[in-house]
């Protein structure tokens, strides 16, 4: 196939690289989906953490206060934990957001380098059959 500047591009060629570039493109969504599905489970795992952590502080409140008599001191540990609970899945949950987020920057960052180079090549591409295009036609060839 002519391509501008007198070159010759084999037809096959370009269907093979056309046909590349539709093969690579679904593989690229699904790592992009996979990502957001890992922040998606990364999210549910930190919840049901923090769930654990205050279920487990909650057990222990009502072990301590069974346990002794003296109420005021296993209310006020009891108040600890669970203050220490609350803090602790805070904190993982800010973790696991600021990760989730980051990964999520990554996937969106991945997701535009592969479509700028798409739009590289089919830009490219296209210039060339358009080049083609003008040569046949400047050559006193049949237009389609």
């Amino acid at each position: 196939m002519p391509v501008g500047g007198g070159v010759l591009v084999d037809r096959r060629h370009i269907l093979d690289l056309i046909d590349q570039l539709r093969v690579a493109i679904p593989a690229n969504i699904r790592q992009a989906r996979d990502v957001l599905q890992r922040r998606a489970q990364a999210i549910a795992e930190a919840e049901q953490e923090a769930a654990t952590i205050v279920e487990s502080a909650q057990r222990e409140v009502d072990r301590r206060l069974s346990e002794t008599g003296v109420v005021r001191q296993a209310e006020e540990r009891a108040r600890q934990i669970v203050s220490d609970a609350d803090a602790k899945a805070a904190a993982k949950l800010a973790e696991g957001s600021a990760h989730l987020r980051q990964q999520q920057d990554d996937a969106d960052r991945y997701a535009l380098a592969i479509l700028t180079r798409l739009d590289t090549q089919i830009s490219t591409f296209l210039t060339s059959i358009r080049d083609g295009i003008e040569s046949l036609k400047d050559a006193g060839g049949s237009s389609p």
